[in-house]
């Protein structure tokens, strides 16, 4: 199959998305080149002036230049294991992208249950004032050990009384293997 570059779907480009209130990118890595996807990625989101829920990989929409204020939903597509996720995954050019994030996922990664997500999970709620509602490793396959989560829990516990929120009560649970609900 022949996939058009960019430059030869510039006539497509002029088509209106201003209804557009949700978009997911489900693009196959192999079958684009990195700069075709992060062109393509931005092009549309550029004429979306009306979305508010995008589901995209991280590793594309990191590449973007402009912020999208419209957007309240973000669900990142990742890829990989990680033992520390900040290497990785930057909330500071999350909230440079989406400033007026609410709600946040991740998935297709396991983020491991360690003080760098309790890191990630502070910094979060510190960044993004309307923030109310965090899953990660959504649909994980990967499973921690209880006595892992139980750390975790209490070291998260004790960095949200060490920090002031913007909010006053935070609830979090595990459900399915390491998935990590987080509401704000």
């Amino acid at each position: 199959m022949n996939i058009p570059t960019t430059s030869n779907c510039d006539f497509h480009w002029d088509l209106s998305l201003n209804y557009l209130r949700s978009l997911t990118f489900n693009i196959k890595s192999n079958s684009l080149k990195e700069c075709q996807r992060i062109a393509m990625v931005e092009r549309i989101l550029d004429a979306s002036r009306n979305l508010s829920s995008l589901v995209v990989a991280w590793k594309d929409f990191h590449h973007c230049s402009r912020k999208y204020l419209n957007v309240k939903h973000v669900h990142l597509l990742l890829d990989g294991h990680y033992n520390n996720p900040k290497r990785y995954f930057d909330i500071d050019r999350l909230h440079e992208l989406v400033p007026h994030l609410h709600l946040l996922e991740t998935s297709n990664a396991a983020m491991m249950l360690n003080k760098d997500l309790v890191e990630i999970i502070v910094n979060i709620n510190h960044q993004f004032d309307q923030f109310v509602h965090l899953i990660l490793n959504k649909h994980s396959r990967y499973r921690t050990k209880r006595e892992q989560k139980l750390k975790f829990k209490d070291n998260l516990i004790a960095a949200i009384h060490d920090q002031k929120f913007h909010c006053s009560n935070i609830h979090f649970e595990f459900r399915i293997c390491d998935e990590l609900c987080v509401w704000f």
